[in-house]
């Protein structure tokens, strides 16, 4: 196959566009500095300029003849209190997460649709079902664009793009180390402190980026892809449901408790 994975420079982006290479597809990984695994073709690309990524993604559709498959993985993180996040941090989680992938997802569809039955796939995150403390904006772009997904299935479909939504839980990469945290002030400094605390701790006993490379590639790979797979510790998968299940109020104070606020 020839696949197009963003975010490619490392973490989960990096995981899958090398173990697609590794297992035999032209892979080209963009990022904003370019840089890809060993083996991998990589680019320059912001997607948040959606002239680039037209210009760009033209450019690697003719060097590998074609395109099967996009893997949208590129995204940031922000955390702390939506009241004292900074405008510009704002603009930056959902210019990234929601906007650039939009415009990158638009400028693919004309080139898989073309293909011989396209792949869409979109790394999320299990905190679009169960949204995480102080990371409001972080939450609000995944479920923008699972929302995205879930219609563009409609549209994609019939003429032959299968769209799969793979959602992590607590993932180990360098995504911890470089959230970019608003300075919280004094009504919510000890809270989110609290919080963000608990969800480093949680990362950092997370699954592999390679876990979740696996299962991309058999979403790519499957005759028939699904449309959306968990990839995560058991007890975090456990969560959707047990919210479906339990009082909001109680579910909710059970979140709490867990971040410590």
């Amino acid at each position: 196959m020839k696949i197009l994975v963003t975010g490619a420079s490392s973490g989960i982006g990096a995981a899958c566009a090398l173990r697609l290479a590794k297992a035999g597809h032209r892979v080209v990984g963009v990022s904003r500095s370019g840089t890809a695994p060993e083996g991998v073709s990589g680019r320059v690309l912001d997607i948040r300029e959606p002239e680039a990524v037209e210009a760009r993604l033209q450019e690697i559709v003719e060097e590998l003849s074609g395109l099967d498959a996009l893997v949208n993985s590129a995204g940031v993180a922000v955390g702390g209190p939506l009241e004292d996040t900074p405008i510009h941090l704002v603009r930056a989680q959902l210019e990234t997460n929601l906007f650039g992938a939009t415009c990158l997802i638009r400028a693919a569809v004309p080139y898989l649709r073309n293909g011989s039955g396209g792949r869409l796939i979109h790394i999320s995150s299990l905190a679009v079902a169960v949204p995480l403390p102080f990371q409001a904006l972080y939450c609000a772009a995944h479920a923008g664009l699972n929302g995205l997904c879930e219609a563009l299935r409609h549209e994609l479909e019939p003429v032959g793009v299968r769209v799969t939504v793979v959602s992590p839980g607590s993932v180990r990469t360098g995504l911890t180390a470089n959230r970019q945290t608003a300075s919280a002030g004094v009504s919510y400094a000890t809270a989110a402190g609290k919080a963000l605390a608990a969800n480093d701790r949680d990362e950092e006993s997370g699954i592999s980026a390679e876990r979740i490379a696996s299962a991309v590639e058999k979403a790519l790979t499957a005759r028939v892809p699904p449309e959306r797979l968990d990839v995560a510790h058991w007890h975090e998968k456990a969560s959707g449901p047990l919210r479906r299940v339990l009082p909001e109020w109680l579910f909710r104070r059970i979140i709490a408790s867990h971040y410590g606020i």
